[in-house]
């Protein structure tokens, strides 16, 4: 069984083929980029009891939360993935670290990874995921502004940001939709402040329109990946 869920913000919990990946946990602090946060998150550290990889994109404190991913981490034993501005800011056992940079290809507990490029000038070292097990495949941007490299992403899910304040906004996402191969996408890193306010009924209308299936989760939802 293979299985997404939204667990808010960037964050995300993914199955691939019985393997367990999260994504940029974001589930405890009250403020997004010092912005009351108005949507929490699906779960708390407490909640995850079994986790096999944490991927986590950049530095910023609504995608890297370091109490949270340390508490994960001594729980279920994780194996931490990310750039070195992250992984220098984490105490855990250097075995639960692994430091990558774009260009980076490996197969990890099963999971096949390709670190690749992401866009975001104020952060030191961003980067995005595409994940690969059992014959599914899920590319997580990060925190990104569309660049013309995406047109050699391919994936059967894209989780792109579509907030608009450092990274894609609703018409960004737009141009992404149509270079990227991918059956589906799901926006991220929206709604959960003012900062980041958007559309999404207009968002799903025109990517509908590129022949790309949009998949609208609420936090907390959770699909079968087919």
């Amino acid at each position: 069984m293979s299985f997404l869920r939204y667990l808010g913000h960037s964050g995300f919990e993914i199955e691939l083929d019985g393997t367990l990946v999260y994504i940029d946990l974001f589930l405890e602090n009250a403020t997004v980029g010092g912005t009351k946060r108005d949507i929490q998150a699906a779960i708390r550290a407490e909640d995850i009891d079994k986790a096999d990889l944490i991927l986590i994109t950049h530095e910023h404190r609504d995608h890297l939360e370091k109490g949270t991913v340390e508490k994960v981490v001594t729980r279920t034993g994780a194996l931490v993935i990310a750039p070195h501005c992250v992984l220098r800011e984490l105490e855990i056992p250097s075995e639960n670290k692994m430091e990558v940079i774009v260009g980076d290809e490996f197969v990890v507990k099963g999971v096949e990874i390709k670190v690749v490029k992401a866009v975001h000038p104020q952060s030191a070292c961003p980067v995005g995921y595409i994940i690969k097990k059992g014959g599914r495949s899920v590319y997580h941007a990060g925190d990104t502004y569309e660049f013309g490299e995406m047109f050699d992403i391919t994936a059967d899910y894209a989780l792109i940001p579509i907030g608009g304040t450092y990274t894609m906004d609703v018409y960004s996402a737009y141009k992404a939709a149509k270079e990227i191969n991918c059956r589906y996408i799901i926006p991220m890193h929206y709604n959960t402040s003012e900062r980041v306010r958007q559309n999404l009924s207009e968002f799903a209308r025109e990517v509908e329109s590129n022949r790309v299936k949009p998949i609208i989760m609420k936090v907390g939802d959770k699909i079968a990946m087919r």
